[in-house]
């Protein structure tokens, strides 16, 4: 399974072009139309594709926890690929690259600081918000 470079500047950033004001619209060639959907279309199949390996049913391998967590791990990672093919925001990517990272982690007996519960007696990090009445 490929891992992602966890540096966002590695990434594809995603080009969005503006439109001008009072252009007309664009019209695609048809062939252009084609193989953007063919593209989107394979894009997604590879998407069902990782998620069903993922999850589909292993009778001859026990469910633990551990088993688990691979499988969410597999899923995101699939998730990942997909938004990275589609052009996502980079950020994104790995923000839920951190996720699929930290149950790897947990999977392989580290506590990551992102799944370490908080302690009910700790109070929020300050910062704007409502404030409940005293």
């Amino acid at each position: 399974m490929p891992r992602h470079i966890r540096s966002v500047t590695a990434r594809r950033p995603r080009k969005i072009a503006r439109p001008v004001q009072a252009a007309p619209p664009a019209v695609a060639p048809v062939a252009a139309v084609a193989t953007a959907a063919a593209a989107a279309s394979t894009n997604e199949a590879e998407l069902f594709d990782g998620l069903r390996q993922a999850f589909q049913a292993t009778p001859d391998i026990p469910e633990t926890p551990e088993r688990t967590r691979e499988r969410y791990v597999w899923a995101i990672e699939s998730l990942a690929n997909y938004l990275e093919d589609i052009g996502a925001d980079a950020v994104w990517i790995e923000r839920i690259d951190e996720l699929r990272w930290a149950l790897e982690d947990l999977t392989n007996g580290l506590l990551p600081a992102l799944l370490k519960p908080t302690s009910p007696n700790s109070s929020p990090p300050a910062g704007p918000g409502p404030s409940s009445p005293g």
